[in-house]
């Protein structure tokens, strides 16, 4: 079984003041937390969604396969959608990573890659909470590929049957995606 992961980096960031996957986390920009666990977890070689001209592209490049999603402000689901198009045909599974999400531990995407199957969809949970990424097995891609809006793929895991991987990576339920969540993160990495 080949697992790969999709990092969405193609939102407008509509809560911030800036270009919140590029701000600097303990030394380098909070996309390559992202990006270096999506590596380190041992997937196959990451697609990487972002906005056309986005700097994004400049960091990952040469690493991941890169989707300019044009119509990105549209929502999540266009990015989704235009970048399970570009799975390639060995992928049984994919992980579908958020660029705002740094602090989620490679190891968890490991065990999320081995807990899934082609007909499956297997998400994190942290003390009974879901989290995210979530992994979508290939059987799934289809109906991933019509996504539009700003809904991902959440209305899905609504439909559909869910292999729970209850795990010990608080991570999985921190997203950034406010000047104040940012600040914590910071706060998070100077405690000793």
């Amino acid at each position: 079984m080949t697992v790969g992961a999709i990092l969405l980096a193609a939102g407008s960031a509509r809560r911030m003041r800036a270009d919140k996957l590029l701000a600097q986390l303990d030394g380098k920009p909070m996309i390559l937390h992202t990006f270096d666990a999506i590596v380190a977890a041992g997937l196959d070689a990451p697609i990487v969604a972002i906005a056309p001209g986005s700097a994004v592209r400049e960091l990952v490049d040469g690493r991941a396969e890169i989707v300019e999603v044009a119509n990105h402000a549209s929502g999540m689901g266009h990015s989704l959608s235009a970048s399970i198009a570009q799975a390639p045909p060995h992928w049984t599974a994919a992980i579908i990573c958020l660029g705002d999400m740094p602090f989620v531990r490679p190891e968890t995407l490991a065990a999320l890659a081995a807990a899934g199957h082609i007909d499956s969809v297997v998400r994190p949970r942290f003390a009974g909470r879901p989290g995210n990424p979530v992994l979508w097995g290939r059987a799934y891609f289809s109906e991933l590929g019509r996504l539009t809006g700003d809904q991902g793929g959440r209305e899905m895991l609504d439909r559909y049957a869910v292999k729970w991987l209850d795990c010990d990576d608080r991570a999985v339920l921190f997203d950034i995606d406010t000047p104040d969540a940012l600040a914590e993160a910071r706060r998070f990495l100077e405690r000793p």
